[in-house]
Formats: C-alpha cells, sequence, structure tokens
C-alpha cells in the first residue's frame, strides 16, 4: 500500500509539472531552468547534508526527482524524509 501512495505521489507531481512545462512560452528553456536548479539544490542538500541531519544519496531515483521536479522536489523529498 504505501509503495502505490508513493508512486501515486510522485506520478501527480510529475504530471502537474509537465503541464506547468508545456504551458510556457519558452518550454524546454524553462525546463532546463528547473532541472538544473533542482539538480544544483540536490547538490546542496547532499553536501550540506550534515548540517540538517539528512544527506541524500546521489541515486538515479533522486536525481530523477530533483532534474522534474526542480527545487520543490528537493524540498520533498527531505519533509517526507522527516516525516516518514
Amino acid at each position: 500500500m504505501e509503495q502505490t501512495i508513493f508512486w501515486g505521489i510522485w506520478g501527480v507531481l510529475g504530471g502537474m509539472m509537465f503541464l506547468y512545462y508545456m504551458r510556457r512560452v519558452h518550454k524546454i528553456r524553462s525546463f532546463l531552468a528547473g532541472a538544473c536548479s533542482g539538480l544544483l539544490a540536490l547538490l546542496l542538500v547532499h553536501y550540506a547534508g550534515t548540517w540538517i541531519g539528512y544527506s541524500p544519496a546521489l541515486n538515479l531515483l533522486h536525481v530523477l526527482q530533483a532534474g522534474i521536479l526542480g527545487v520543490p522536489g528537493v524540498i520533498l523529498m527531505v519533509v517526507l524524509h522527516f516525516t516518514i
């Protein structure tokens, strides 16, 4: 059940980001800016994670999450770590 909820949340968020990027005038530029800022935020949390008590691993799931969802995805990753 938890697995279904987990993938359901990411599916809904990914769909929302897809719709957001499709409504933008500069779709590719907007996506690249969001992906770069998300990856930068993931690296920042990874290397400075000792201060907050959570340093996420740099694996495929986390990189895709940060790349597709951007900074909100990284924030959600940290919040879910401390609430679950």
